[in-house]
C-alpha cells in the first residue's frame, strides 16, 4: 500500500470512529449517545459564558499616545486621488516630480492650469492633475468622512478618518 493509500486509510479508520483530527477515538464500546453528546455541549456553553476574560486593567485615555498635531496654514480638504500618480513642484507637467499620491491627500487652494494645490509635509506642498482627484468617498465606509487636522511631528499631513 502506498504513502497516499495508507494515509487515506488511517483518514478512513478516524472518521468512521466519530472524532475529529487530533482527538484520541474512543475505547471500543464507549459510545456516546445523542443525549450526552447534546448535554456534553450545553455544559460547555456554560462554561464559557461564565468565564471572565482579564486582559487587564483598561488604560486611562490620558495615558494613551496622541501624537501631536501642529496648525498648517490655509484650508485644506480631504480628497480621493488616483494613487501613484506625479505630484509636479509646479502646476506644470514639464516641472521635477517631486513625490507620488497616495489614495487620500490634503488638497488646499483653487485649482491653478488644471492642477490641484497638494500638502506633501510642513514644508512641501506640489500639484497634481486635477482630473485624478475627487471628492472624498471611502469605498468600504461610505459614512466614513475626513478632515485635514494639521500636521504630524514629521511634517506629514494629518487626516483624521471618522
Amino acid at each position: 500500500m502506498g504513502r497516499l493509500g495508507f494515509s487515506a486509510a488511517i483518514a478512513a479508520i478516524v472518521v468512521s470512529a466519530g472524532c475529529a483530527y487530533g482527538q484520541v477515538p474512543p475505547k471500543p464500546g464507549q459510545v456516546m449517545s445523542r443525549q450526552e453528546l447534546e448535554q456534553l455541549q450545553k455544559e460547555s456553553d456554560q462554561r464559557l459564558q461564565t468565564m471572565h476574560l482579564n486582559l487587564g486593567h483598561p488604560v486611562p485615555q490620558n495615558q494613551v499616545y496622541q501624537p501631536h498635531i501642529y496648525p498648517i496654514k490655509g484650508l485644506w480638504v480631504c480628497k480621493d486621488v488616483k494613487e501613484f500618480e506625479p505630484i509636479y513642484a509646479k502646476p506644470d507637467k514639464d516641472s521635477p516630480i517631486v513625490a507620488r499620491t497616495t489614495e487620500y491627500e490634503a488638497v488646499g487652494g483653487e485649482y491653478v492650469q488644471g492642477f490641484a494645490h497638494v500638502l506633501i509635509n510642513k514644508k512641501i506642498s506640489g500639484y497634481v492633475q486635477s482630473k485624478y482627484v475627487s471628492p472624498f468617498y471611502d469605498k468600504l465606509s461610505p459614512s466614513t468622512t475626513c478632515q485635514v487636522t494639521g500636521v504630524t511631528a514629521n511634517g506629514s499631513p494629518d487626516l483624521d478618518f471618522r
